[in-house]
């Protein structure tokens, strides 16, 4: 039954959106070696689950300039699209860890998750 769950979007401002937004900063901004805030995408929770896609910027709201960052070269070469995806798991302690983190990809890394991940509700990724 857990396929069968349904996906929300959590508003902007509340609780669980922050919560997600706050997990995957880390890896963002450990990749980018920048202080980041998101431009959200798409959002989409369900049960213990949650899928973003964002685009991150800079805390002030002005964009990053990619080609200072490790992405430099895919960026020459045409390979680089600035956003991620995110896949998220809440722990029994509230907290939302991040399972997967995929920056600058201009495939769609999310579509092999559901055979990777064992219990991934359908409904996240739709």
């Amino acid at each position: 039954h857990a396929f069968a769950q349904s996906a929300h979007t959590p508003a902007a401002g509340s609780e669980e959106r922050k919560g997600i937004m706050d997990a995957i900063r880390q890896p963002a901004e450990k990749d980018l070696q920048l202080k980041v805030v998101f431009k959200v995408d798409r959002l989409r929770v369900a049960g213990d689950w949650a899928y973003a896609r964002v685009l991150p910027i800079r805390p002030d709201g002005g964009k990053i300039d990619f080609s200072k960052t490790k992405y430099k070269e895919d960026l020459d070469l045409g390979m680089f699209d600035p956003q991620g995806e995110a896949l998220l798991f809440m722990k029994s302690s509230g907290e939302w860890t991040v399972l997967e983190w995929v920056f600058g990809s201009t495939d769609v890394p999310s579509v092999a998750w559901p055979d990777k991940h064992a219990g991934l509700p359908k409904a996240l990724l739709q």
